[in-house]
């Protein structure tokens, strides 16, 4: 039985240390009714009674730009419940070779860790890949067990996983805090993104105990006002990140301006010019309501910001080019 993934290999690459700091924290809400195993995430109204947890971290090194992940946890009496979105641009391409039961973790997908109790207590890693196949790692718990639903978008690909408390060897209660993590394993690669991501940031391997975030047992979920200052909570790191990547961006904004002032005169360049001036300034308008943005509409504005620097850099060489031409 294999008890470590592929990412506890990168044991032997000798990969620099990361500095993890206190564990995050996912309160994890108990269900009235529990949400249909179907892969439809998005879709079921359960989910929307439970916080999001995202920022997926690169193995070792910061968080994940492309190909992020967002989580979702709830439980009742009987089991606990996990649902995943993973973004993914290369859905047309993947391909499939691991059955059930078979070496799940050399296929995209996810694994996820529980340690009930924390400290000292057995670890239990179950691997379910993007279509939905199942197999056990640490623990060797019965993922046969294991209730998953999975679901294909146009960019993305959902999976749904009823746990039954048996397979844990543990029935939670309301206070209880389990160490846990749910790790994502990415081959398919056309688009780009990283192989190895965790929600809980880690150094070196997937099946790393003392870096697990804390899965925390609570009672009936909040209202919608104060779930949503959860899910911030639980991703202010991550949010403080994007903002950190939307306000430098706009530190180089009078890199350009000059430049861009003067294009739009120009008649071969002057549409241009004036599409990425309103790009700046839709930036700037959303980065004073950044603090109020939902964390997913944070990260599109910072991935857009990302993505106007180049587009304002390759500009503004382009066009000086132009200039010194036309001058000559």
């Amino acid at each position: 039985m294999r008890m470590l993934t592929i990412a506890g290999l990168m044991l032997v690459l000798a990969l620099p240390a990361m500095s993890v700091g206190a564990p995050l924290t996912y309160p994890c809400f108990r269900a009235s009714v529990a949400p249909s195993i179907d892969g439809e995430v998005l879709a079921d109204p359960v989910w929307a009674n439970t916080p999001v947890a995202t920022g997926f971290s690169i193995l070792g090194n910061g968080y994940a730009v492309a190909k992020q992940t967002v989580a979702r946890m709830c439980w009742d009496d009987e089991a606990l419940y996990v649902g995943v979105v993973c973004e993914e641009p290369d859905v047309s391409v993947m391909k499939f070779q691991i059955a059930d039961g078979g070496e799940a973790w050399l296929d995209d997908g996810i694994e996820l860790f529980f340690q009930p109790g924390r400290t000292g207590n057995p670890v239990y890693q179950l691997v379910i890949t993007a279509r939905g196949m199942r197999t056990c790692g640490a623990g060797s718990p019965d993922f046969t067990k294991v209730g998953v639903g999975s679901k294909f978008g146009a960019d993305t690909y959902s999976l749904e996983m009823r746990i039954p408390h048996s397979v844990l060897s543990a029935s939670p209660k309301v206070g209880d805090r389990w160490g846990a993590n749910i790790c994502r394993n990415i081959f398919t690669r056309r688009s780009g993104g990283h192989q190895f991501t965790s929600w809980s940031p880690l150094t070196r391997q997937f099946n790393e105990p003392e870096n697990f975030g804390l899965l925390v047992f609570a009672g009936t979920p909040p209202g919608e006002a104060e779930l949503t200052e959860t899910t911030n909570r639980i991703n202010s790191g991550y949010r403080q990140h994007l903002l950190g990547m939307v306000r430098d961006a706009l530190a180089s904004a009078p890199e350009y301006a000059p430049t861009l002032r003067e294009a739009v005169r120009d008649d071969e360049y002057g549409s241009r010019a004036r599409d990425v001036r309103r790009r700046w300034r839709r930036l700037e308008r959303a980065a004073t309501k950044a603090d109020e943005a939902a964390t997913h509409e944070l990260r599109a504005v910072a991935l857009d910001a990302d993505d106007l620097l180049e587009a304002s850099y390759a500009f503004k060489w382009a066009y000086m080019i132009h200039k010194l031409l036309r001058e000559n």
